[in-house]
Parts: structure tokens; sequence; C-alpha cells
């Protein structure tokens, strides 16, 4: 999308003001980290769930015990604070000082789209910090298919603009899928990119159990051109079986096609903190978690977070094929299907048969704890550190000899 005149005349002045900023802020503070401790800022939209499943969960351990100290500095607060003027003089400088008391050793950008990035790439650069923007969608190219608020919001100038500025700026990007880093280096040149083999980690939290099935489940955001997928096949099955019942966990509406079924097609809220989050999903005691995915080029470079949340509370899984859960899927830890007959003959052979559900979640939840551990996570994240720290360095050693 190409930025309009006020937009570039915008992100010139704030380039400008960055680098003015920022020398300024470097040579009148001295700001150099003068601890051992690794002490990680966080900038992000907000808390928000990417943020606490890719970072916050799995350095949990290393934060409870004095390893890691954290903050978060979010676009939500600067627009709490400041209102429309985030661009301003007394927003640079709470920023600035933000920098200054928390003395960051790493600055990660978790899928941020804000203000101030030049002024905090520019900062950590002169500081010899490293830089890490992570991301899990490809946010240049966000459709309106997920829903007409976040297509305008992730698509304005300014956030597209961001968006670039770090993937082009930082040491290191870090992304969810290879399919995404493909992608990514497709968008822009000479950008260093590492892709985890892990998005989202699992533990078991409600173990395999063989019982009857009575409850289907989708948990979804915003994504209701996936969820109808599946519909059709989720109708027929509670016409053809009385006792089963269909939630919805999320922010997805109820389709007026379900109200037929009354009480037994219920609708659960979302929950903004993961935490509590799986805490509710996995209250629920869902049989079968459906996972249905539209053939769209934003959702192919998706990650299988879906997969490891059901499998986490004990659910048998059945996802869209030729998609992102082809892996997770085989050796029995999922059902794969195409057609909406695919769909009603997947969740009617779980429903006929308890002890076939019962061993794909055995299946499931044995590739969760060897490939999906919360510690397999922690070492890919401390890994990514690793990385962008000697990426840093080698240019820190190379502008000191230029």
């Amino acid at each position: 999308m190409r930025l309009g005149i006020s937009s570039r005349i915008s992100l010139i002045n704030e380039v400008a003001w960055a680098r003015f900023a920022g020398r300024v802020f470097i040579e009148r503070e001295g700001f150099k980290s003068a601890s051992n401790e690794e002490r990680i800022l966080y900038v992000a939209n907000s808390y928000l769930p990417t943020l606490q499943l890719s970072f916050g969960k799995p350095l949990q351990l290393l934060v409870g015990n004095g390893c890691i100290a954290t903050e978060l500095l979010s676009e939500l607060q600067l627009r709490m604070r400041f209102g429309n003027r985030i661009l301003g003089k007394k927003s640079t400088d709470w920023v600035l000082n933000r920098i200054k008391q928390f003395n960051p050793t790493l600055v990660v950008f978790c899928r941020y789209s804000g203000p101030h990035v030049e002024l905090i790439i520019e900062i950590a650069r002169a500081a010899g910090v490293p830089t890490i923007f992570h991301v899990d969608d490809d946010l240049l190219n966000v459709p309106i298919e997920i829903g007409k608020e976040k297509y305008a919001y992730h698509n304005e100038p300014s956030r597209l603009a961001a968006v670039r500025y770090l993937l082009r700026h930082v040491d290191l990007v870090y992304c969810s899928t290879a399919p995404l880093k493909r992608r990514l280096l497709a968008h822009t040149e000479n950008i260093l990119i590492e892709e985890g083999k892990i998005y989202c980690s699992g533990e078991v939290i409600v173990p395999a159990f063989n019982r009857p099935v009575r409850k289907i489940g989708y948990m979804g955001f915003d994504h209701a051109h996936d969820f109808e997928i599946a519909l059709p096949a989720i109708i027929q099955i509670l016409r053809r079986h009385s006792w089963i019942e269909f939630e919805l966990f999320g922010s997805i509406p109820k389709p007026a096609s379900l109200n037929e079924f009354r009480s037994r097609v219920r609708v659960i809220p979302p929950e903004p903190h993961y935490k509590e989050f799986m805490k509710k999903l996995a209250s629920l005691d869902w049989d079968i978690g459906i996972c249905p995915l539209a053939d769209t080029d934003f959702n192919a470079v998706k990650a299988n977070t879906k997969w490891v949340e059901y499998t986490s509370v004990g659910a048998a899984v059945i996802c869209s094929s030729g998609m992102i859960y082809d892996e997770c899927c085989d050796d029995g830890c999922g059902l794969l299907v195409s057609t909406s007959d695919d769909w009603v003959s997947a969740i009617e052979s779980l429903i006929v048969d308890s002890t076939r559900r019962f061993q794909l979640v055995l299946n499931a939840q044995h590739r969760l704890e060897e490939a999906y551990s919360v510690n397999n996570l922690r070492n890919q994240v401390i890994n990514i550190f690793q990385r962008a720290r000697e990426i840093a360095r080698l240019r820190n050693k190379s502008a000191e000899s230029s």
C-alpha cells in the first residue's frame, strides 16, 4: 500500500526526531547496561496473547528465579496517557525515560506496528542493545476476511510503515513458521530471519480419558470464514445425534443457522489473558475440537496453535487438510479432512467409536510432551536471543572499525 503525502511527511519527521532524540539521550544519559542480568524490554501494541504464549509462558521460570527481568512498553499505554498526541515531545520523553529506567539488555518488538519504532531502534543501536522483531502473521497482507475492524487497523499506512521499518532495521526477525519466513523474505531484502520449530507450547492439562462423545467445540477470534467450512457438517451432526452439544469459544458470533438447536449450542465469551484462557478451555470438557481453515494466503503461514491447545485439554482434533495441520496430525495424532462430507464422517467416526477418539488423544498428548513442551520453547527462545546478540555484536564491531 502506497503512503499518502501526509503519512510520508509524518514518517520522515518521526525518523528525523528519533535520530536527534536518540543521540541526545545517549550523550546525556550514558545509556549502557551495567548488569549481568538479562533485562528484556517488550514493545507491543498491548499485552496481547502472542506476547503471553511466545515469551511470557516459556520464560516464566527464568523470570521467577531472577535470571530475567521484563518490562512492557505498549502502544495502549501511550494512547491511554497521551491520546492522539503519541508522536509529540511529551510522548517521546516518556518513552525515553521508560527505557532509561528499565535499562534493557535486549529489545523485543512483538507484533508491533505502533509509534516510535525509529526512536527505540536508534537508542538500542547506539547503546549496542540487540533488537528482535517477533512476527506470527503476514502483517503486510492482512485480509478483510478476518473482520473489517482488524483489516482497517492493520492496513493503516502508519502501521504498514512501522512493520516495514522493523523488518529492515532490527538485528533479527523471529517468525513463527517456515512458510512465514519465506513470505517475509519476499516482502523485503537484506533481513536476517529465523523461524521457530514451535510457536505455541503446551502441557497436558486434561489427560486422555475414554468416554462417550457428547461435546464438540470450536475456538476462534474473528475468523468466521474459517468456521463456515465446518458449519454444514456441525448442523448435520447435531440433527442426527440429539445428545451432542456444540460450543463456540471466542469472539465469533453464533450463526443463525444454529438457533434451531437452542440450548445445545452455547457461546463462551473470549478470555484475553492466556493463562485464564487455557483454564477456561480446560473446564469446557470438549471431546472433539475442530480446526477448519480456509485455503488462503494468509492462513498458509499461520501456526498450529489450535492443535496444541485442544490436545492440552484432552480433545481429539479434526483439522482441514493440506494446510498447517498436516504434520502435527500425522501418525494418528489427529484427523485430516477436506470436504463437508469428510467433516461429517470424521466426527461421526469418533462418536460411534470412543476408543478411537481416546487413542487419538493419547497419541497427540505424547507428541505434545515430546515436541511441544514449554522447555523446548524456552530453549528455542533463548537460542533466538543468543543469535540476536551475535548479530548485534558483529554489527557493533563493524561500526567501530569503519
